[in-house]
């Protein structure tokens, strides 16, 4: 039978651990030295970059998930109101440039045109938006795109009180916001360029063009330029530069009139409920006020 040999083998591999460990050298030091310090804290530091990777990757995923969410209840809208035929509908035709800007693949474009006309379809998608104060006295502008209000509302509010912020009634932070039209282009444009575009276009508005931001607003690498325009006029200022072929994508947004100075503490806590809020699919984006420094 092999077991006492087993039996045997153990206690003499538990006594000499023993003797090594419990007999004191004169070679032996009691100090950690730094190749065993490093060698101990690589797994630890290789632990956090992981899970950084992965952070970063579930992020990715988010915002492009979030794209064609945006993208398929655009179509949605769009094939509605006009047609699944592109060449007669211009809304329709400007969103899937608008897709082809964002890197959105065709077949995404193609599969929520189907799903748009089919008569079972019954999705109506609205625009909302909701108000609520962060930390630190900062103000949020929650941006909806939905086909259920009562869903879309019940999932703000309870983010809004899970995060510790507050919900705000109508007004009462949009007053600190100015609604202008935004879009993000593929390629650089200067002012003079804009200016006759805009002209040619019948626009009459306040045209400019301002750095990318993609700190506050996310925009993506491929970013050169950004226009901002009247609201009324965004439509004919994105659809003139779409006839030009620029690559551009354009959406309503609330720009902060005065800026809103915070903590760091209270900065973490704010992006916390700001990346809860746009993790849920009605939401479109949250705009804030908050000084970046």
């Amino acid at each position: 039978c092999l077991q006492p040999v087993f039996e045997l083998m153990f206690y003499a591999g538990f006594t000499l651990l023993t003797l090594a460990f419990a007999t004191p050298g004169p070679q032996r030091s009691t100090c950690v030295s730094h190749q065993s310090f490093v060698s101990r804290a690589t797994p630890v530091m290789m632990g956090r970059k992981f899970e950084n990777n992965k952070l970063k990757m579930a992020k990715t995923a988010l915002a492009y998930a979030k794209k064609a969410s945006y993208i398929g209840k655009k179509v949605a809208i769009a094939v509605k109101t006009g047609g699944d035929d592109p060449e007669t509908n211009r809304a329709l035709a400007s969103v899937m440039k608008e897709a082809n800007a964002l890197d959105v693949p065709k077949d995404v474009v193609e599969r929520n045109i189907k799903k748009a006309m089919d008569p079972a379809s019954s999705a109506d998608y609205k625009e909302l938006t909701y108000e609520a104060y962060g930390f630190g006295g900062v103000g949020l502008i929650i941006n909806v795109l939905s086909d259920n209000n009562n869903r879309a509302t019940a999932d703000v509010n309870m983010i809004v009180s899970k995060t510790g912020c507050k919900s705000a009634s109508s007004g009462s932070v949009a007053f600190n916001f100015e609604r202008k039209g935004r879009l993000t282009l593929n390629q650089p444009i200067d002012d003079e360029e804009l200016l006759d575009l805009a002209i040619e276009a019948g626009c009459e508005g306040d045209v400019e063009v301002v750095e990318p931001d993609p700190e506050g607003r996310g925009d993506r690498a491929e970013v050169a330029s950004v226009v901002l325009t009247e609201p009324s006029e965004l439509g004919a200022i994105q659809a003139a530069l779409q006839d030009r072929d620029i690559p551009c994508s354009g959406a309503l947004v609330q720009v902060p009139l005065a800026l809103v100075e915070c903590s760091e503490d209270d900065a973490e806590a704010n992006f916390k409920a700001i990346d809860r809020l746009e993790e849920l699919d009605d939401v479109t984006n949250v705009e804030h006020n908050m000084q970046l420094v």
